[in-house]
């Protein structure tokens, strides 16, 4: 029979590698088409940057869980360290998708645009 932990790890490590593919599609590929959020005023590098490195980031620490569920087991701390820690970065990820802060209306009103 197989352990559990293994087969739910297994769960967590493809889910991870996905993540990671996407990151990569928008991070070194540049199709920062495929982000939901993403603002097409927006510098593409810009979007590539920081949206994709973040996806590239959470895919790491998808698999940095999935590789530790398999040697420790299950655990509901870092379950949910890991489900809060994805919530953060995802948010923030559609953040720089919209230009954040690089179009923020606060710097175009100190820039002297006042029509932001």
């Amino acid at each position: 029979m197989v352990d559990y932990s293994l087969v739910s790890g297994g769960v967590w490590l493809v889910c991870g590698l996905a993540i990671c593919y996407l990151g990569y599609l928008i991070a070194i590929r540049g199709r920062v088409d495929l982000h939901s959020n993403y603002d097409e005023s927006v510098d593409d590098r810009y979007v590539a940057r920081w949206a994709g490195g973040t996806a590239l980031l959470m895919g790491g620490i998808v698999i940095a869980y999935a590789v530790r569920e398999m040697l420790f087991g299950w655990h509901p701390t870092a379950l949910g360290a890991l489900i809060v820690t994805l919530f953060v970065l995802a948010y923030l990820s559609k953040l720089f998708a919209r230009g954040w802060p690089v179009h923020s209306s606060f710097r175009q009103k100190r820039e002297g645009n006042e029509d932001a």
